[in-house]
């Protein structure tokens, strides 16, 4: 687990980070990630998922793990394409330090993690089918790997999104 501490101890545009595995490694970092929203704590939880393909269908440790951080984090997002994981990152990085600093959450499911060749591999993108129904299903799970890995390659900008800090009026001050 690891431990937020209070805003004065994060210089500017700094932010803690956490990666954990799916299941309990995410379920053990709620209350970490509570601390950090009541410490106003700029912080970035990655966190592993089950693949895509078998989320909802009773894969391991395959829980609702946005909706156990809907309420304790400023933003919560999962990650459906490699191409979108960069994108991701940044605008959450600039969501925990934007506004009133806090923590953010990002889910990554391991399809997303892995690389191309291993998830071919895994989801049988090379196997013919056989009949109808075979074929159907194989060019379903080869058109589910183009998509994951659609613009994957391509050059991502990877410098960071401006942050948005609100500075008291003269009136909020009491000047």
């Amino acid at each position: 687990p690891f431990h937020p501490h209070p805003p004065h101890h994060f210089p500017v545009g700094r932010i803690g980070v956490a990666a954990v595995t799916a299941g309990p490694g995410v379920t053990n970092a709620v209350t970490a990630v509570k601390n950090a929203q009541m410490a106003e704590s700029p912080v970035l939880l990655i966190g592993g998922a089950a693949a895509s393909l078998q989320k909802g269908r009773g894969a391991l440790q395959d829980i609702d793990q946005l909706s156990l951080f809907k309420t304790l984090c400023k933003a919560c997002v999962s990650v459906r394409a490699v191409r979108d994981i960069v994108p991701a990152l940044r605008k959450a990085i600039a969501t925990a330090q934007s506004g009133t600093p806090g923590p953010v959450f990002v889910e990554l499911p391991i399809d997303v993690l892995y690389p191309f060749h291993m998830v071919e591999k895994e989801i049988g993108g090379t196997k013919s089918g056989r009949g109808l129904r075979g074929k159907m299903v194989q060019w379903y799970l080869q058109n589910y790997i183009r998509n994951l890995f659609a613009g994957a390659w391509e050059p991502r900008d990877v410098s960071p999104l401006p942050v948005q800090v609100p500075l008291a009026t003269e009136d909020e001050v009491g000047f």
